[in-house]
């Protein structure tokens, strides 16, 4: 007696294979995806002035940040300070994309120094753990310090991100939109006070401030636009 089998098509016959290796062939994906996030080991190449705080970017807490681990998007589960990307990508600034090389080699980052896509397992011992924040990289009475406390308190990325949540469900809609108005409206407000009163360096805006937040409603909005489209050619 023939037992019948569920019906099944095979799409592909060859097998995936693994890819051996163990060094960098500089393909350049993992510094395409963004700069590495910063230790407390990482303060010598501040001091020595490898790094600036001019190539840096923080990522408030609960701000969506790229984890290289889950190769996917995650809120920020506390503040962090990265390397910045270039214009509107992520990608490092210290590559270039022409030699598919790193800048700062030599003296590239401890998280740079320990990954390695084909094994992991260095960069996961020290991934969210002894990271640093602003206030370890600032002299501790400078008045900035003071404007950044106000900016988390008048315009918290956590908040920001649950009125988005709520836009997506379209709970409150005019409420939402109107505080997400006022929020934005007092980000801006913030950073134009701190470079036209006080002086800071609108090189160094994304370091004190991290993105504003009419850019991360604009990531939002792509990313939604891009999974509506995903939904009309996957139904």
């Amino acid at each position: 007696m023939k037992v019948k089998r569920p019906f099944a098509t095979t799409f592909c016959r060859k097998k995936v294979q693994k890819i051996n290796r163990d060094s960098c062939i500089r393909c350049g994906t993992c510094c395409l995806k963004g700069g590495p996030t910063l230790h407390h080991e990482d303060k010598e190449l501040l001091l020595a002035g490898y790094v600036g705080h001019q190539d840096l970017i923080t990522i408030r807490k609960g701000e969506l940040v790229f984890d290289p681990l889950l190769d996917a998007l995650k809120p920020a589960p506390r503040e962090l300070v990265k390397v910045r990307g270039k214009g509107k990508e992520w990608s490092c600034c210290f590559f270039d994309e022409k030699s598919s090389a790193c800048t700062i080699y030599e003296h590239r980052l401890l998280e740079c120094r320990l990954l390695k896509c084909w094994d992991t397992s260095a960069l996961e011992g020290v991934v969210g753990r002894n990271t640093i924040v602003r206030a370890d990289i600032i002299n501790p009475r400078d008045p900035i310090l003071e404007v950044i406390e106000m900016h988390e308190r008048e315009c918290p990325c956590q908040e920001v991100e649950e009125l988005l949540s709520n836009l997506s469900r379209g709970t409150d809609k005019s409420k939402t939109l109107a505080r997400l108005d006022e929020l934005v409206r007092k980000d801006l407000a913030i950073r134009v006070y701190a470079i036209k009163e006080l002086g800071l360096r609108e090189e160094f805006e994304l370091f004190i401030f991290g993105r504003p937040l009419f850019k991360v409603l604009s990531s939002w909005e792509e990313r939604r636009f891009q999974g509506s489209v995903y939904a009309d050619h996957s139904g």
